[in-house]
């Protein structure tokens, strides 16, 4: 259900019902938490951030500490991996059983960052340390040179931080402090069962950007 506003999707959403009863199409909800996945320009893109922020800490020589709050580091997320809201997308246009319905769609699973966190600094060959709460908006300010000469070392698409980070939205979700739940079990029950392991989506996803000479 809908919580006190105002939010924009909730605006997203009623022009959506009015512009089908008026063309009368079927419409579908399908409200994914973060989305892992390959984009540029994105101001909610967590797969790019912590890639940039990891490049950038190698790059000065210092290790890869979770910038976020203490409570975060520890708290359940979640996350929706962009091939599973894709898959979500296909079976709604085609089943009748989404038709005038809203869908909560992620992974189906739920992780720890003090968990995760090994495995991205083993992706990027860094040591860990304890963490450190920052603004990454702050401390990634002055941050666009270095990130240029990640690029020119490693010979990666000339894309400027701006276009792979946006620090606001990492900040962000490393201060969610409580656990983010949502059920899937309607959309389950509805025929859709697509899911995937975030630890998983997470460094696959990152294996494909270096691979894509995106990041180092």
């Amino acid at each position: 259900p809908r919580f006190l506003g105002p939010i924009f999707y909730n605006d997203q959403e009623d022009l959506l019902y009015e512009d089908a009863k008026r063309h009368g199409y079927a419409w579908t909800v399908l409200r994914p938490d973060a989305v892992i996945g390959l984009s540029f320009g994105s101001p909610m893109n967590m797969l790019t951030g912590v890639a940039v922020y990891a490049g950038v800490c190698r790059h000065l020589g210092v290790p890869l500490r979770f910038p976020g709050t203490l409570k975060a580091w520890s708290a359940l997320h979640q996350a929706t991996d962009a091939s599973v809201i894709a898959g979500a997308v296909h079976w709604a246009l085609e089943s009748a059983a989404a038709r005038g319905e809203v869908f909560n769609v992620t992974n189906g699973d739920h992780f720890r960052w003090q968990h995760l966190w090994p495995e991205i600094g083993a992706f990027f060959g860094m040591e860990t340390a304890p963490p450190q709460p920052m603004s990454l908006a702050e401390h990634m300010a002055d941050k666009g040179g270095v990130w240029d000469d990640i690029v020119a070392r490693h010979r990666l698409r000339p894309e400027p931080m701006e276009h792979l980070a946006a620090w606001p939205f990492v900040d962000g979700w490393f201060s969610m402090e409580a656990d983010m739940v949502q059920s899937t079990i309607k959309i389950r029950q509805a025929g859709f069962a697509d899911c995937r392991d975030t630890h998983e989506s997470f460094i696959g996803n990152l294996a494909r950007l270096r691979e894509l000479s995106i990041i180092p």
